[in-house]
């Protein structure tokens, strides 16, 4: 039982740390002076909320939630190849 009670305090632990991540990287990408620190930003944002989810499906003993992290990742990769495209449009165009 203490085994379980450990893991279970140390994944909310790691839940709160990828939180406050998440949240610092989410100000980054707005405040971002640049488009290379705001889609570094937005992928490493990417990147926590997959691990968040992870986590999340670990706690519960949901493993759909493993197949929702693999579906963001997806997501997550093809949004920053977008914006990679739209940014090298915008300095063509200049």
């Amino acid at each position: 039982m203490k085994y379980d009670a450990a893991v279970q305090t140390l994944l909310t632990i790691s839940m709160v740390v990828l939180s406050a991540g998440v949240l610092a990287c989410l100000i980054r990408a707005i405040i971002g002076p640049t488009h290379a620190d705001r889609l570094i930003a937005a992928n490493m944002t990417g990147t926590q909320v997959i691990c968040l989810i992870c986590i999340v499906a670990a706690r519960t003993g949901e493993h759909a939630f493993t197949d929702v992290a693999l579906i963001f990742a997806m997501f997550s990769f093809l949004a920053a190849a977008v914006f990679v495209r739209i940014v090298t449009e915008r300095r063509k165009d200049r």
